[in-house]
């Protein structure tokens, strides 16, 4: 029969004969972790399974241990030497995952070993950090949302900028071309009229060579509204190009262009 302080003799002898094969498997394989730090909270040292819980794939030395913790752990100072104390340490990961380790503390020659290991959550902890990712989750949906609706909104800036003259306001010639085809099309499908104006302004070049530029940049704008007005909400008023002007008039006659024209003169 083997007693327990035959038993406990035998590992100490164990560990004192064959300490580096436990230093390995604790560095390396032990699913325990071991986490070296100097009096100040900075990492000295760590193994291979607090890597794997802290989500990091090199070991973080020089950083404090208080940059990967939800809570700051202060270094136990007033511990002494040989004596343990218990810890439970929370890792805040990336923000969003949280991951319990507890163990003991326990200093030596100034510098403090952190043996612990992991911890589940209790059915409240679970429940906080499942409500936590939730609200996260929820935010993320949002600013989603949002940057979608931003990018929605700057496509269709871009697509009218596109589509539109930048002097007059009016459906640029691409644009024109695009309703133009689209307009046509109907007609023939309905046998509905279909009527075109072009307009120009006369003199033009006079005007931009008597009074400069801004004064016919100004004429064009003028003209473009005056278009504008005597125009239906359906009819599609654009520029063509330079001082001339094209205006097509969705179910409307010969008579009615006439009369639509006659308003602009």
């Amino acid at each position: 029969m083997v007693t327990q302080n035959q038993t406990n003799s035998d590992l100490k002898q164990l560990f004192y004969s064959k300490p580096q094969v436990f230093v390995d498997y604790l560095m390396s394989s032990g699913r325990l972790a071991v986490i070296l730090l100097d009096a100040e909270g900075t990492i000295l040292d760590c193994n291979t399974f607090f890597l794997e819980n802290a989500g990091l794939s090199e070991k973080p030395v020089g950083q404090s241990i208080n940059a990967f913790l939800e809570e700051s752990l202060i270094a136990a100072k007033e511990c002494a030497e040989g004596n343990c104390r218990p810890v439970k340490l929370t890792f805040d990961l990336s923000h969003s995952i949280e991951h319990t380790l507890s163990g003991h503390l326990l200093e030596i020659d100034g510098r403090y070993v952190i043996f612990a290991h992991t911890m589940r959550l209790t059915d409240n902890e679970l429940v906080a950090t499942l409500s936590r990712l939730t609200d996260e989750l929820t935010d993320l949906t949002r600013e989603l949302n949002k940057k979608n609706r931003e990018l929605a909104a700057a496509n269709e800036t871009i697509t009218r900028l596109m589509m539109t003259d930048p002097l007059t306001g009016l459906a640029n010639r691409r644009r024109l071309s695009e309703m133009l085809d689209r307009e046509l099309s109907q007609a023939r499908r309905s046998n509905r009229p279909l009527a075109a104006l072009m307009a120009d302004i006369d003199h033009f070049k006079s005007i931009n060579d008597t009074y400069g530029h801004g004064t016919g940049d100004k004429a064009l704008q003028q003209v473009a509204q005056i278009l504008r007005d005597s125009c239906r909400k359906e009819d599609i008023v654009a520029r063509y190009g330079g001082e001339e002007f094209l205006v097509i008039l969705p179910d409307s006659g010969t008579k009615a262009a006439a009369e639509c024209a006659e308003r602009m003169r």
